[in-house]
């Protein structure tokens, strides 16, 4: 048989004042830390590229312009939708059939190699052209230039 009276609650441990004080200040530093986190991550962003004056046009090369990068180092370019395009490096135009085109993403890249126009980028500046038309248009109706550098270590 069980006992129909209730039976109090068990006692509810005071919080003390320090342990509240202790975790507000726990949780604001964790979240200054966390601020200064994002404010220090470099998003690529900070330098937009601008095409023939269309910063809407290249949404990102790679290496960055006045990178440090290796020797075998992917070059290429990421353009807006609806464009395409080729790069030049130091002035040697990249075959079609060596080129990694991503039409899907608009992305171009060249990987220097054995049996390629470049094997290997020179020490020093490497610099790159790249031509991006409009798909739709077809190359040389409009095309627009762009060059960058970056150091070859």
């Amino acid at each position: 048989m069980t006992d129909p009276t209730p039976r109090p609650a068990p006692p509810r441990l005071p919080v003390s004042w320090r342990y509240r004080a202790f975790v507000t200040v726990a949780l604001a530093i964790a979240v200054a830390v966390l601020i200064v986190g994002v404010r220090a991550t470099r998003t690529g962003t900070d330098n937009p590229t601008v095409l023939n004056g269309r910063p809407d046009l290249v949404e990102h090369v790679f290496p960055p312009d006045g990178s440090s990068v290796l020797r075998q180092v992917e070059i290429g370019i990421d353009l807006a939708p609806g464009y395409e395009g080729r790069i030049t490096v130091n002035g040697i135009e990249i075959p079609e059939d060596e080129l990694r085109i991503v039409p899907e993403q608009n992305q171009v890249f060249f990987m220097p190699g054995p049996d390629r126009v470049i094997e290997t980028l020179p020490p020093g500046e490497t610099c790159v052209s790249a031509v991006a038309w409009e798909s739709r248009a077809g190359r040389g109706h409009a095309d627009a230039t762009f060059r960058w550098c970056f150091d070859v270590t």
